[in-house]
């Protein structure tokens, strides 16, 4: 047994609190797209999307807290403000393919911080002050930039570019230097660090959400079972997918 929906925007909630968003952001044009949950606990997205001559990605995602866009979960332990994080550890297991790949695609852990705290159906992303997208796998390459950071036994390049959302925050990227390598566990105090050190961020930033997913443009095709996406926040465990 299992549920699935096909909307833009439709949504299926997952785990203790987590949000499966299907996330047509940018078209539905020449763009076929579902998201499931599976009676094991497990969930999926899946995607085919043509010439639909849209210059942005949609981003099928699992999303823990409040996006600055307001679509999230309330309630949870997320949103949280950067001085009450003592230790954020994401722990994966992940199968995917892409199964056509003219265009660009990317495996994704993305995260915000806005200096002020994001709410249900609210828009604060007049807010954010830092965008960081975290790249595991890719079609392309995202960056260039010299910066590392290590985290257990994989590393990472970091870059960013300072001329998004028409100026308004700073966005990062980082890739895994092993690509296509996904981790089972990740450090992202390591990031929110290298962020809070690099650009002289306080501990007064909210961290909205920790959201997974995979982008992808024109002229691709694919799919990503998530079997797990744990957090565990200040030690406290959080779980999605089966158990």
């Amino acid at each position: 047994m299992w549920r699935k929906k096909t909307g833009q925007y439709d949504t299926i909630e997952v785990g203790d609190g987590f949000l499966l968003l299907s996330n047509m952001w940018a078209t539905t044009e020449k763009t076929t797209q579902e998201i499931r949950l599976y009676e094991d606990g497990s969930y999926s997205w899946g995607w085919q999307r043509g010439a639909s001559g849209v210059n942005d990605p949609n981003y099928p995602e699992v999303i823990y807290g409040v996006k600055p866009w307001g679509q999230g979960l309330d309630g949870l332990a997320l949103p949280i403000q950067l001085k009450n994080i003592s230790s954020l550890q994401m722990e994966l297991d992940f199968d995917y393919e892409v199964t056509k790949e003219t265009g660009w695609w990317g495996v994704i852990i993305e995260f915000c911080l806005t200096s002020e705290k994001p709410t249900l159906g609210n828009d604060l992303s007049g807010k954010i002050v830092d965008e960081v997208m975290i790249y595991l796998d890719w079609q392309g390459d995202p960056i260039e930039a010299p910066a590392i950071i290590e985290s257990g036994d994989y590393s990472y390049t970091a870059g960013y570019t300072d001329d998004w959302g028409s100026g308004k925050w700073r966005f990062t990227q980082c890739r895994i230097n092993e690509k296509g390598s996904i981790p089972e566990e990740i450090d992202l105090k390591l990031f929110l660090d290298y962020i809070k050190s690099s650009y002289s961020r306080d501990g007064e930033l909210w961290l909205c959400a920790v959201e997974f997913g995979m982008m992808y443009y024109d002229q691709t095709a694919g799919w990503g079972l998530v079997k797990k996406f744990d957090l565990v926040i200040n030690g406290e465990r959080v779980s999605s997918g089966r158990q």
